[in-house]
């Protein structure tokens, strides 16, 4: 319990009180007296830092990402994809303003444990989706599979092992075709402009590696901080959890298939000990995002709610322990590993798959991190050199692996740059 400054004055002065009646000597009763001063001052001055160092209430924190774009004034569509395995994915629409004729369509994609509510939880002035629709650009915001709004099948229940039987294959192989071929059906478009985060760029990738016709339906792609090997992963719970990644794969792994999904008793956890003051917030930042993406001195402490609010979303146990495979395997993207016999099964050969990035013929322009500890500079050097159609490479020195969404000068630095590159709207 704390103690109000009132309550503390008054629980000191009944001390006090008890210590001059008291048959203890006068040196003794002086030191006693001034530690009990100190202590209501330390009490004190903790119930300013409370008071007058609080977050202001932000409402968005509790909104999904159409009631922040509609809250932010701006008209929003919700769409369901189904894929062509069954999974049905929730897509986020920002259209045009009263276009009489079609506009340019930008797909934006998340990357891990997200969801689309990363690219409209900074301030309106930036934020990308938001930056993209005040250009006239016809803005999708993609949800991959199993994430807060992308967890529902035809047939199978979430609430099963058999739901959450997907790794970072199926993201790309299934969720980004379904949802392009989706996107362009309804728009009436012939091509799109696409800009993955991360595993969003993984896994577009994956996806023109697989299906060439995707190559085709893309103008451009824009990689932001773009996973794809894993080997120089610069994060100590990683190098922890690499080696034990065996264990995930086992199939009573704690009855657990669905992972890192804040819903519930995560929110709570997040509030209470990262929002409710600047300071919580700022502790937020220096330690358990450092964990997990390392330190950054570009995000804005009031902002961090809306940013929890879009982060730990959820997926599954596979794709978790694909990060750690990729990592063990070295300089590689390669596919999901079912072990050698499961490997002969699915792949007819001991090994995963590995992606061949040279048929990845779309245009690619990179935007990398020198301080980037997920994706760092020497995982993104080799990607350069793998990929079938690279166009151009920025690396911005200082940029963490959040600042790519979340960075105080993200428009300035980074999102201007990206605009100047799209097809005019």
């Amino acid at each position: 319990m704390i103690l109000d400054p009132p309550k503390c004055f008054w629980l000191a002065l009944f001390t006090f009180t008890l210590i001059s009646n008291d048959c203890v000597g006068q040196h003794q009763d002086s030191i006693i007296k001034r530690a009990l001063v100190k202590s209501w001052r330390k009490k004190a001055e903790e119930y300013k830092v409370r008071l007058f160092d609080r977050l202001s209430t932000n409402e968005e924190r509790s909104y999904t990402p159409p009631q922040v774009i509609k809250n932010r004034g701006y008209p929003v569509e919700i769409h369901q994809v189904t894929t062509d395995d069954g999974y049905v994915l929730e897509l986020h629409r920002i259209p045009p303003n009263s276009s009489t004729t079609p506009k340019k369509v930008v797909f934006l994609q998340h990357g891990v444990l997200q969801n689309s509510g990363v690219w409209t939880a900074n301030p309106t002035s930036r934020s990308l989706a938001f930056l993209l629709a005040d250009r006239s650009y016809d803005v999708w915001l993609g949800n991959f599979r199993g994430n807060t709004f992308s967890r529902r099948h035809t047939t199978l229940n979430p609430s099963t092992a058999e739901f959450w039987k997907f790794s970072w294959d199926e993201l790309g192989n299934h969720d980004i075709p379904s949802s392009i071929d989706y996107v362009l059906k309804f728009t009436g478009q012939p091509r799109l402009s696409y800009i993955g985060y991360s595993l969003g760029s993984a896994a577009v990738f994956m996806g023109a590696v697989k299906h060439q016709d995707l190559n085709s339906k893309i103008d451009i792609v824009i990689a932001l901080a773009p996973l794809s090997t894993f080997a120089h992963a610069a994060i100590e719970v990683l190098r922890v959890f690499a080696p034990r990644v065996d264990y995930l794969k086992m199939k009573d792994f704690m009855g657990v298939y669905g992972w890192f999904d804040t819903d519930g008793l995560g929110d709570r956890i997040f509030k209470s000990f990262c929002e409710q003051t600047r300071t919580q917030a700022q502790f937020c930042i220096d330690y358990f995002y450092n964990i997990f993406v390392g330190p950054s001195k570009n995000l804005d402490p009031d902002m961090i709610p809306l940013f929890n609010a879009n982060l730990m979303r959820g997926t599954s146990v596979k794709v978790i322990a694909q990060f750690a495979q990729n990592y063990n395997a070295g300089k590689t993207l390669q596919a999901y590993d079912f072990g050698r016999e499961g490997n002969m099964l699915r792949y007819g050969s001991h090994k995963p798959w590995a992606y061949d990035l040279r048929n990845v013929t779309v245009p690619v322009y990179v935007f990398s991190g020198g301080a980037d500890r997920v994706v760092t500079p020497l995982d993104v050097d080799w990607l350069l050199t793998q990929l079938g159609n690279l166009k151009g490479s920025t690396r911005l020195i200082d940029y963490n692996h959040l600042d790519f969404l979340f960075g105080i000068d993200v428009k300035e630095r980074l999102y201007d740059k990206v605009v100047a590159l799209l097809p005019p709207p």
